[in-house]
C-alpha cells in the first residue's frame, strides 16, 4: 500500500518572482479594462478560480461575471504567465531542497507524488516545466474551477482512487504546503499537514495551525520522511 504525498507549488516547491501575480493582474486588465486589479486581494494559499472572483467582485462592473468571463479570463492569464516566468526576475528559483527530496520520493515504491494546488492546471505545468519539476507528477488537484481549497483533497483522493492508489487511512496522505490553508486543506479529511516555513509563514506561525509537522524548508530529505512516516 502507497502512501500519497501531496505538494503545493508557489512557495513550497518554487517562488516565481511573482510571475503569477503580475500575470493575473496584466490578464484581468487585457479582459475587464481594470488596471491593479490584484491589489488587496489575498494570494497566498488560495486557489486561481477564488482570486479571479475576489478581483471580479472587487472591480468589475458588475457583481457577477458573465459567463464566459472566467474563462476569458484564465486562457489571458495562462497566456500571460507563459510570458513572464521566463523573465530574470528577483528571487525566481527552486526552493532549497526540493529537487534532491523529489528524486528520493520518485523512486520510493511506497509513495505516489501528485500535486495539491490552487493552480489552473496548465498554471501549474507552466511553472514546474520552467523549473524542470513537472516529470515528477504525473497528476494532481488543480485550483482552476474550485474556490474552497479543501474541496481539493476530495478531488485528490477521488483521481487516486481512478488510478489504483487507496491509502489505508487518511493517515497515509500527507498535504505538504506554505500556509494555514494547505494545513486546513489536508485536515479536512483528516490527512497529515507537512507545513514548511518558505512561503509567507514563519515556523512559529505555522506552528500555530496545528500542522503535524513544521519545517524550516525542505532540504534534510531524511528527515521528512522520518515525520511522514
Amino acid at each position: 500500500m502507497k502512501k500519497l504525498v501531496l505538494f503545493d507549488i508557489d512557495g513550497t516547491l518554487v517562488l516565481t518572482g511573482g510571475a503569477g501575480m503580475r500575470a493575473m493582474n496584466d490578464a484581468f486588465e487585457d479582459v475587464f479594462g481594470v488596471a491593479n486589479a490584484i491589489h488587496g486581494v489575498v494570494l497566498a494559499g488560495r486557489t486561481d478560480r477564488a482570486i479571479f472572483e475576489d478581483m471580479h467582485a472587487r472591480c468589475a462592473p458588475s457583481p457577477n461575471a458573465p459567463d464566459g468571463a472566467a474563462e476569458r479570463f484564465r486562457e489571458r492569464y495562462l497566456a500571460r504567465l507563459s510570458t513572464e516566468i521566463v523573465r530574470p526576475l528577483p528571487g525566481k528559483r527552486v526552493l532549497p531542497g526540493v529537487r534532491p527530496l523529489l528524486e528520493t520520493l520518485a523512486v520510493r515504491d511506497d509513495i505516489e507524488l501528485a500535486l495539491l494546488t490552487g493552480n489552473y492546471a496548465a498554471g501549474a505545468e507552466i511553472k514546474l516545466s520552467h523549473f524542470g519539476l513537472w516529470s515528477f507528477f504525473g497528476w494532481g488537484a488543480f485550483g482552476g474551477d474550485v474556490v474552497d481549497r479543501n474541496q481539493l483533497l476530495t478531488r485528490a483522493l477521488s483521481y487516486a482512487r481512478e488510478r489504483g492508489i487507496q491509502p489505508p487511512s487518511p493517515r497515509d496522505v500527507i498535504v505538504v504546503g506554505d500556509t494555514p490553508h494547505d494545513v486546513a486543506c489536508a485536515h479536512s479529511g483528516g490527512a497529515v499537514a507537512v507545513a514548511v516555513a518558505t512561503g509567507p509563514c514563519s515556523v512559529d506561525e505555522l506552528r500555530t495551525t496545528g500542522a503535524e509537522v513544521v519545517l524550516t524548508d525542505l532540504r534534510d530529505a531524511t528527515a521528512f520522511l522520518a515525520a511522514i512516516e
